[in-house]
This record gives C-alpha cells, sequence and structure tokens, in this order.
C-alpha cells in the first residue's frame, strides 16, 4: 500500500512542496530523480520531532519516505543504500505499531517486498525469493481480513513482484501462477485502480506480470496464453509510453519484442513487424530482451527430480517431492511456502538436500535447483518456527549447513558471484546455530568452521577483506573452542 505518512498532512511550505515533487516524479516513471527531494523531506521532518519523542506524525512520514526513498536508490543502482533505507523505514514503522498509534502490517510487507527487489537487484536472488514470499502472505492475510478489499490492488502488485523474482530464481511453475494470479486481479480490479492516484505504478507492475506470464506459458508451449498475456502487457505498455518516463518506453520496446517472438513461433508474419519496431524504438533494450528469452529460464521442481531419476536411479521420496508441485491444503500455490506446512517443511527440505551432492557432479543444474528449492524450506520451516527447526536442531541444521556450503561453492565455481555470496551468507548464519554443540560434536565443530571460512574466501573474492578476516577469525576461535 503507498504510504503517504497519512498521520499527518505536511503544510504548505518546503517539506510539504519537496513531499508533493518527489510522489509527482515516482508516479511519472522518474524515481531516480526523486531522491533528492525525498532526502531533504526526511531532515525537514526529522527537525520536527528532534525534541520531541511522542511527535508520531513526523515519525509516519520519515517511515513513508525512507521506503519511497529506497525506490529511488534502486532506480539509481544504489542499493546498498536502499538496504539502509528500508531498514530505517522498518525501525519507524515497527517503533510506530509498537506505540499503538499505526497499524503498519502492510507497511511492513511492503518493506519486506521492496527488500526483496533490492536484493534481487544485488543478485543475491535466494534471501530475495524468501523475503516476498514472506510479503505475499501477510498480503494474502489483509486480503482475508475485514479491510480486505482496500489491500486488493496491493496484493496484485506484490504477486507481480514475486512472478519475477521466481522468474529469475525460482519455480517458473510458481512464477507463472503468481504473475497469472496478478493479472486476473488487475483485470478485475480495473475501475478501482483507474481511479486510483498511483494508477500508473498498477500499470506498470501489470506490465510486470504479462511478461513473466508470457514467458512462462510459451516456454511450456502453451502459445495461446502467452500471447493473450503479450496482448494485455503490449496495450497498457503502449499506453504506460505516452509519458515522458524512458524506462515506460523501455517496457513498451519489451513488450513488443515478446509478442514478436511468440507470433514468430506460431508462424504470423506480424511477428516481424513487432520485433522491427522495437529495434527502431530502442535497439539495446529489444537486444537484452531477446538475450534473456533465449537464455530460457530456470528448470521447474518436478523437472529437476525428472532429471534426477534419470541421472541417480530411482529414489524412494520422488514421490512425496513432486507432490510438492501441488499446493498445500488450504494454500494458493505462488509461493514456496505453499508447497507444504512449516513441519513439513523441514523433513522435505531434508529429502532434497540427500539428492543434491550426488547430483552435483552429474547435472549441476538440477542440483542446484532442488538444493535451492531445498534451502527455501528449510528457511520457511525456520521462520515459521516449526517444532522440528526448534527442537531437533541437532538433526535438521547440520543438513541445511552442509547443503548451503555445498550449493554455494557449487555457484562459485559456476562463475555466479553473487548468488554465491548470498548462499554463503546464509551459510554462516545457519552454521552459528551449530555453535552450541561444537564443544561436544567435533564434525558440527568442523562444519560451522567450514560454513565460516568459506564466507570469508567469498568476501575476500568480492574484495571486501575487512568482513573476509572477521569470518576467518570467527572460525579460529571456533576451532580454538573460545
Amino acid at each position: 500500500m503507498v504510504d503517504s505518512g497519512g498521520l499527518w498532512t505536511p503544510p504548505e511550505d518546503e517539506l510539504g512542496e519537496a513531499l508533493q515533487t518527489a510522489q509527482v516524479l515516482i508516479e511519472e516513471g522518474r524515481a531516480d530523480e526523486a531522491g533528492p527531494y525525498q532526502q531533504r523531506v526526511i531532515e525537514l521532518a526529522r527537525e520536527r520531532a528532534e525534541g520531541h519523542p511522542n511527535h508520531y506524525e513526523a515519525k509516519h512520514l520519515m517511515a513513508a519516505t525512507q521506503y519511497e526513498l529506497a525506490g529511488s536508490l534502486n532506480a539509481s543502482g544504489r542499493h546498498e543504500e536502499a538496504l539502509a533505507a528500508l531498514h530505517e523505514a522498518q525501525l519507524g514503522y515497527t517503533e510506530l505499531q509498537d506505540a499503538g498509534v499505526l497499524d503498519a502490517t502492510c507497511f511492513l510487507a511492503d518493506v519486506r517486498a521492496r527488500r526483496a527487489m533490492t536484493q534481487a537487484h544485488r543478485g543475491h536472488g535466494a534471501t530475495a525469493v524468501l523475503e516476498m514470499d514472506g510479503a505475499v502472505i501477510a498480503y494474502g492475510q489483509l486480503v482475508g481480513g475485514e479491510d480486505g478489499l482496500k489491500h486488493q490492488p496491493d496484493f496484485a502488485r506484490v504477486l507481480a513482484m514475486n512472478a519475477l523474482i521466481l522468474r529469475r530464481y525460482g519455480d517458473p511453475a510458481l512464477a507463472v501462477a503468481s504473475a497469472d494470479a496478478a493479472t486476473q486481479l488487475f483485470l478485475q480490479l480495473a475501475d478501482q485502480i483507474n481511479e486510483s492516484p498511483q494508477s500508473l505504478s498498477y500499470a506498470r507492475y501489470l506490465c510486470t506480470a504479462t511478461a513473466v506470464s508470457a514467458d512462462v506459458h510459451a516456454a511450456e508451449g502453451r502459445l495461446d496464453l502467452a500471447l493473450e498475456a503479450d496482448e494485455i502487457g503490449l496495450t497498457t505498455a503502449d499506453t504506460l509510453a505516452d509519458s515522458d518516463s524512458a524506462t515506460d518506453m523501455r517496457t513498451l520496446v519489451a513488450a513488443l519484442v515478446r509478442k514478436g517472438k511468440h507470433l514468430g513461433i506460431v508462424g504470423r508474419l506480424e511477428g516481424e513487424a513487432c520485433l522491427r519496431t522495437a529495434y527502431d524504438t530502442d535497439a539495446e533494450t529489444a537486444a537484452r530482451v531477446v538475450e534473456e528469452l533465449d537464455r530460457g529460464l530456470p528448470l521447474t521442481l518436478v523437472a529437476a527430480l525428472e532429471n534426477a531419476e534419470i541421472k541417480l536411479g530411482p529414489f524412494e521420496q520422488y514421490h512425496r517431492l513432486v507432490a510438492l508441485s501441488e499446493p498445500a491444503p488450504g494454500m494458493t500455490l505462488a509461493t514456496v511456502s505453499g508447497r507444504t506446512d512449516p513441519e513439513s517443511a523441514a523433513q522435505r527440505a531434508t529429502e532434497l538436500a540427500e539428492l543434491v551432492k550426488p547430483l552435483l557432479s552429474q547435472d549441476g543444474n538440477a542440483a542446484l535447483t532442488l538444493g535451492l528449492e531445498a534451502h527455501y524450506l528449510f528457511a520457511i520451516s525456520s521462520e515459521r518456527e516449526s517444532h522440528r527447526m526448534r527442537f531437533q536442531t541437532a538433526t535438521y541444521v547440520p543438513i541445511w549447513a552442509q547443503l548451503l556450503l555445498d550449493i554455494s561453492e557449487a555457484y562459485f565455481q559456476a562463475g555466479r558471484m553473487d548468488i554465491a555470496l548470498d548462499l554463503g551468507g546464509w551459510c554462516a548464519e545457519v552454521a552459528t546455530a551449530l555453535i552450541p554443540y561444537a564443544d561436544d560434536n567435533e564434525l558440527m565443530k568442523d562444519l560451522a568452521g567450514a560454513c565460516y571460512r568459506h564466507h570469508g574466501n567469498l568476501l575476500a573474492a568480492t574484495g571486501d577483506l575487512a568482513a573476509s578476516h572477521h569470518a576467518h577469525e570467527a572460525a579460529e576461535q571456533l576451532q580454538l573452542g573460545r
């Protein structure tokens, strides 16, 4: 939900003018230009809150603007700064909620969703999938509540963002389910959205959803559904391109490329006209989209399991794991957490993890797909504080840590440093849970030390020598029993 800092309407002064200018730039698709105005709003609001600890109106405005600032920083490629702004937004909203002056549930979900997109921009896809999973679940609960109707447009928005992240770093089957749900919801809410001050922003997310739908349906041979999504996306993008936004023009070019490629697959000559128009408008964007489409999609969970059975031979857990491709009771399968309940998640993650190491040498893509899915299930089971992850730590956490160590190293060897570092960070964090067992169990001590050293090596490879030193120091102290 877009938060304008609604506890307080700013006066018609410098603060109000800066806030209005920033909001206009964002709606026009020029978020990269809004940052200086947002930073000025934060400065002025902070001045008004100083010395007044109960000035919740100013604190609300600061939290809302920090959230919007993160979007502007992302648009400028300043992702580390965006994460810092989101941290400040989360602290501000949490303070307001704890004080009982604001129900910040939707705003905290938005912070999580934007943090997911920020992590995806950094290439930290595993963290992005899990952050967005939490945002979708939160909005799903809001839509099912008393004020559900007002949250539906933002639920569609978050589903579209979720689809984009899953298309890159998750299961395409989940991505298309999320994208189709977002598209359907946007279309159902068209009248309500068109009257909204944020109508253009919602239209951009509709284009995101239709692009993912078209990509996955086409890849799976469902060209009729792909072309239907293409038509919705192209019509919407054409309307957006009437703005002065370069971003909206790139969205139109991408929609033309997709439709052109998909028309070509079914043998329709007008596909060539779409591609010519795209290249004539913005050749660089058109070439980038073609490259992305030619690169294809990640393996689905089911395809990876089928490949594993071919390479490793039949395995007992095959049918239980394939069942994860169907939604758990009471869930809609558009997120990883919709695959199963938190208790079963740890068990299924363990069964997936058992396949990864023997499969890595035979089919790296399938192994990494299964490894990521296992990690997601372990993380969701842990976040939901399942009985198994809380009280059977010594059983499940070593499996999780070894899994992360294996797949992070595999991504590093494959030259995919960003996601290797992402998983390496998770590896070090999970290793911390092994420390209470390290004094009495040499295997756990060695595993935890290996996780810290691996993370340290990755940090050194990226040039972060100070953080690398701390990681190696932690491993050494663990071995010395300190």
